[in-house]
């Protein structure tokens, strides 16, 4: 990947990033929750390796958690937001 394109790209990333925090603030705001300025959230891209492709999002973030060993975690609210159709 030449320079400028690394540079747009992270660019674009960080941008996005941006954005993508300002909203999980919004909906934790929505939830009851501190959101924005007081932040009490996580906002996680969990991207896997190896044979995933057609996999469910709530099935990668099961996977990626372990919940099938260890159950969901407890005190947590955990917000799937790209639920599968």
């Amino acid at each position: 990947m030449a320079k400028d394109d690394k540079k747009i790209l992270d660019d674009q990333i960080r941008r996005r990033t941006t954005e993508m925090n300002d909203l999980a603030g919004k909906i934790a705001v929505a939830k009851g929750t501190k959101g924005t300025k007081g932040t009490n959230y996580a906002l996680l891209l969990v991207m896997p390796q190896g044979d995933y492709e057609d996999v469910a999002p709530e099935l990668i973030a099961e996977d990626a958690l372990r919940v099938m060993n260890h159950g969901w975690p407890e005190g947590f609210d955990i917000e799937i937001l790209n639920r599968s159709k």
